[in-house]
C-alpha cells in the first residue's frame, strides 16, 4: 500500500505557512515498536504485532489464539508528541476489522509518562470512524485533540473476552495539523500474490503460533504428502517442503485433484483455521511432476506436541499403545518420552493393547491436542526391533551398516561427495561430516544410545545406537 500521508506532508509544506506534520508511520518497516512506539499488555499474554497482506504492512492485535478466544486488555501507544506550538491538531489512522467483540478504543493524554501502566494516566476518548468488520479499511478521519503539550500521547485499547473478540488492524498513524491531505489507501488494493517457501509461512509468527502472512495471497510449493477425500467441508491435502521443522502445510482445497507424491506450486490466501495455519481460497495450483518421495521427520512421541512440526509428516518409532480407540476412535502410542494421540482423520486402524508399533502420519492440533494422522496402513506397523527406512529415495545414499551400531563407528556409502547431517528425534543436528564418494567410516561414539536421523541430501533413514 502506498502511504500517501508523505503526499500530503508535501502538498500541505506548499500551500499553507502553519502547515507541519508531527508524528507519521507506516509500518512498512515491519516493526511495530520502531519510531518510540509501545505496547503494554494489561490483561493476558496477547499482543500488538506486525501483519502483512497484500504486500500492505499494518499493525494487528486479535485474543483468538490456541483455538480459543482469550480475556485480553492490549495498549498500543504512540510516542510523545510534542504539540506546545501546535494551532490545529489532529490524530489520523486507518483501520479494519473482523469477527465479533468489543470495538477498538482510542484515546489521548497529556500526563502519561510513557512507560508505566496506561491506570497511571489519564485518557481522554476520541471518537473515532470504525471499521464494521469484514477486514474493510476506513479511515478514522481527522480527530481533533482537545489538549495540547509537550508530550501528548495517542493509545489504541483493545478489549476481547474469553467468549469473543474482534480482530482489528491498524496502518498510517499520522498527527499534524488539520488539513492534511490523508487517504485511505487501502480500499481496493489487489491482493497480488508474493512468493513465500513453507518455512516462510509457518516460522514467522505472531503469538507464537499464528502466521505472520494471515491474509496474505501468496504463492508456495511443496511434494503432497497427503490428500484428504473423506471430510468434506475440510477437504484438502498437505504439501512439504525439505524435511524438519516449518517444512509442512495444509491447503485447503476443493477444487483440485492431486495425489501422493505431486510436486505442486500452489497460490492461495493464508489462513488460520481453528489454531492451525493452512492455505486456502485457491486460486491456481500447478501440478509440476509426479511420484515424488519425501523424506519423514523422525520424532520422540513427546517430540509430536510441537507448533514447528504442525502438517509436517513424521514418525514415531517403538511407541507402545498405552490407549485404545475412545469414540473418536483416538488411540494413543508412547516411546517412554509421553503420549501422543493417533487420529482417524485420513485412515482408520484398530491398535492392540501394549503392542510397540511404528506410526508415521501428519502432525495436526485439533481439539486442543497435538495428533498424528496415518494415512493409510503402510503408515502403521508393528515393530520388530529393525531400523527403519523413512525415505525410498536413496539415489546419493546406498547403505548405512552395521544398523543398529553398538561398536562406535558406522559405515555410510554414497554416490558421490556430499555431507552428512545426524539429527536426534527433536530434530537437533548432533554430528555432521563431509562424505567422499564411496565408502565412508563415520564414528558415533560419542553419541547416546538412542535413535537418530541420517540425513545425506534429500535421502532419510533412521540410525539406531546401542
Amino acid at each position: 500500500m502506498k502511504k500517501l500521508y508523505t503526499l500530503g506532508i508535501s502538498l500541505m509544506a506548499i500551500g499553507a505557512v502553519n502547515a507541519q506534520a508531527y508524528l507519521g508511520k507506516d509500518f512498512e518497516d515491519q516493526d511495530v515498536n520502531s519510531g518510540g512506539f509501545t505496547t503494554q499488555v494489561v490483561t493476558g499474554t496477547l499482543d500488538w504485532g506486525i501483519q502483512e497482506f497484500s504486500n500492505n504492512n499494518f499493525a494487528k492485535m486479535s485474543n483468538f489464539s490456541g483455538g480459543t478466544s482469550n480475556e485480553s486488555e492490549s495498549w498500543y501507544i504512540t510516542p510523545a508528541v510534542d504539540l506546545s506550538s501546535a494551532t490545529s491538531p489532529i490524530f489520523s489512522f486507518a483501520n479494519s476489522a473482523n469477527f465479533a467483540g468489543a470495538d477498538l478504543e482510542v484515546f489521548m493524554s497529556t500526563d502519561y509518562d510513557g512507560t508505566s501502566a496506561p491506570s497511571s494516566a489519564s485518557w481522554s476518548a476520541m471518537t473515532a470512524n470504525l471499521s464494521t468488520g469484514s477486514y474493510e479499511w476506513v479511515n478514522s478521519g481527522e480527530l481533533s485533540v482537545s489538549s495540547t503539550s509537550a508530550t501528548t500521547y495517542f493509545a489504541f485499547k483493545y478489549t476481547g473476552t474469553a467468549n469473543d473478540g474482534k480482530t482489528w488492524q491498524v496502518d498510517s498513524v499520522f498527527v499534524a495539523e488539520a488539513g492534511t491531505v490523508f487517504e485511505n489507501t487501502v480500499i481496493g488494493t489487489p491482493a497480488t500474490a508474493s512468493e513465500k517457501t513453507i518455512y516462510e509461512i509457518q516460522s514467522n509468527t505472531i503469538n507464537g503460533d499464528e502466521s505472520f502472512y494471515v491474509d496474505s495471497v501468496v504463492t508456495t510449493g511443496g511434494i503432497v504428502t497427503a490428500v484428504n477425500i473423506f471430510q468434506g467441508d475440510q477437504k484438502g491435502y498437505y504439501i512439504q517442503s525439505g524435511v524438519g521443522s516449518y517444512s509442512g502445510i495444509y491447503v485447503f482445497d476443493g477444487n483440485n485433484t492431486v495425489v501422493k507424491g505431486d510436486s505442486v506450486i500452489v497460490t492461495g490466501t493464508v489462513d488460520e483455521f481453528f489454531a492451525s495455519t493452512q492455505i486456502g481460497f485457491v486460486t491456481n495450483l500447478s501440478i509440476v511432476s509426479n511420484f515424488n518421495d519425501v523424506p519423514v521427520t523422525l520424532l520422540s512421541t513427546a517430540g509430536v506436541a510441537q507448533e514447528e512440526y504442525e502438517s509436517v509428516l513424521c514418525q514415531v518409532v517403538n511407541a507402545n499403545c498405552t490407549a485404545l480407540p475412545n469414540n473418536f476412535d483416538e488411540w494413543k502410542v508412547d516411546d517412554g518420552s509421553g503420549e501422543v494421540f493417533v487420529a482417524d482423520f485420513l485412515f482408520l486402524y484398530s491398535p492392540t493393547l501394549g503392542t510397540a508399533y511404528n506410526v508415521t502420519g501428519v502432525v495436526a492440533f485439533a481439539f486442543s491436542e497435538w495428533k498424528l494422522y496415518p494415512r493409510d496402513g503402510n503408515d502403521v506397523t508393528v515393530y520388530n526391533g529393525q531400523p527403519v527406512s523413512i525415505n525410498e529415495n536413496n539415489e546419493v545414499l546406498t547403505a548405512v551398516y552395521p544398523n543398529p551400531v553398538a561398536n562406535g563407528n558406522v559405515t555410510i556409502e554414497v554416490t558421490e561427495n556430499t555431507s552428512l547431517v545426524v539429527l536426534d528425534l527433536l530434530g537437533n543436528v548432533v554430528l555432521t561430516n563431509a562424505l567422499v564418494s564411496g565408502v565412508n567410516t563415520i564414528n558415533v561414539a560419542d553419541l547416546a544410545a538412542g535413535n537418530y536421523i541420517v540425513k545425506v541430501g534429500t535421502s532419510v533413514q533412521q540410525l539406531m545406537v546401542k
